[in-house]
């Protein structure tokens, strides 16, 4: 038991060293540090938007269509590596082998690597089309373009973590032969992803500010972002419940058809 222990503290140490390490790195890059992630990200981008870029060096890519520019800041690292700390945090303990542990955080580091590509994309291009097709009449004083642009982002990075989350944990059970409740399972799905989005969407922050003292826009920011996912999380528990009694109501039919 101890010797499990020391096994898993030495992961979640390797884990947070890496979140520390990539952070630190991310503070002071520019487009051509962070190209390993905005480059593949660009690409995803032209895919699903049809939307041509162009490098600009220290930049980033941009299309000057739709002047809109892919720059350090739309990289996505802050999703990476949330997605990241959720993996190896949520399911390192469940293994019964330090190589296996070893081997799951390396896999959480490349699926968190992928998925980000995958989410961000998507993101990116909700970002150019909506405003777009809402118009500026939608903009008010208070739905700003700032303020949509963070809502956009809040909904696809937070649903798409809850999504990451309920899939690993299906395929782990699945695997593991476990079973729960469906209320249980899809508790599971909800409480873990959302504790690491607000660790560090906003605890992390929150941290910075109190070593800095600066509290400039940060509890109009961290009161919009709890907003919307409250309201995620009614959604997926509301959709939940409904996938489960459609499916209770089909097994039962099922086997009235039987009888």
């Amino acid at each position: 038991m101890k010797k499990d222990l020391k096994n898993n503290l030495i992961i979640y140490f390797s884990a947070v060293l890496a979140v520390i390490a990539v952070k630190v790195y991310y503070r002071t890059a520019d487009s051509e540090m962070l190209s390993w992630i905005l480059a593949p990200t660009t690409w995803w981008v032209q895919v699903l938007s049809g939307i041509s870029f162009e490098k600009m060096a220290y930049v980033g890519y941009v299309s000057h269509e739709y002047q809109f520019i892919i720059a350090p800041s739309c990289s996505g690292v802050r999703f990476l590596l949330t997605a990241f700390v959720m993996m190896v945090f949520s399911f390192t303990h469940q293994m019964d082998s330090r190589g296996k542990k070893i081997v799951w955080l390396g896999a959480s580091a490349f699926f968190s690597y992928v998925s980000t590509i995958f989410v961000n994309g998507i993101r990116i291009t909700v970002s150019i089309y909506l405003p777009m097709m809402l118009g500026n009449d939608v903009l008010t004083e208070w739905l700003t373009a700032q303020r949509l642009h963070t809502m956009i982002g809040t909904v696809i990075y937070f649903s798409m973590l809850l999504g990451i989350y309920c899939l690993v944990q299906c395929i782990w059970s699945h695997a593991a032969m476990r079973e729960g409740t469906g209320a249980r399972r899809i508790t599971k799905c909800l409480v873990t992803p959302v504790f690491w989005y607000f660790a560090m969407v906003l605890g992390v922050p929150f941290l910075g500010r109190l070593y800095r003292n600066d509290w400039d826009g940060f509890w109009q920011y961290a009161l919009f972002v709890t907003g919307i996912c409250t309201l995620v999380v009614l959604m997926f528990g509301l959709l939940g419940t409904a996938v489960r009694r459609f499916g209770n109501a089909g097994a039962a039919f099922v086997c009235g058809k039987k009888t």
